[in-house]
């Protein structure tokens, strides 16, 4: 049982270090309106230091590429592996869903034909631990 609460709260670490501020992420998600993969990939670069920041040493690089109809988000870190993932999108996977719903609509506002958004969460040698898809 002890055990249990732990695991719970260091659960909840990760996930607070991984999306720090929610409320803010999903207020910023509203906000996109209109863009292009290419605008919003640029976006993020432009935003991944503050990223990085914001994980507190989580997230070791952040990087967004994009091609007309698809964006890629790479996020890679040295501290997770596949049981923290996997946690960790059991404590937050509506958020990042919701996101990824909002991101999707702002493509299809800008006139996109099926957009697709991709993250994928890489160890710090680039090999993927897990890959979330999702298509409008």
């Amino acid at each position: 049982m002890v055990g249990r609460h732990v695991i719970s709260s260091q659960t909840d670490n990760i996930a607070a270090k991984f999306i720090p501020d929610s409320q803010n992420l999903t207020d910023a998600a509203d906000q996109i309106g209109s863009a292009t993969p290419s605008a919003i990939a640029s976006k993020l670069n432009e935003n991944s230091d503050t990223i990085k920041s914001q994980s507190q040493g989580l997230i070791n690089s952040a990087k967004a590429t994009s091609t007309d109809s698809k964006l890629t988000y790479t996020l890679e870190s040295s501290k997770l592996n596949k049981a923290t993932v996997g946690a960790l999108l059991l404590a937050s996977g509506d958020q990042v869903k919701d996101v990824a719903d909002k991101v999707l609509d702002s493509m299809k506002k800008a006139g996109v034909a099926q957009p697709k958004l991709r993250i994928d969460l890489t160890d710090d040698k680039g090999n993927i631990i897990k890959t979330l898809d999702y298509s409008a």
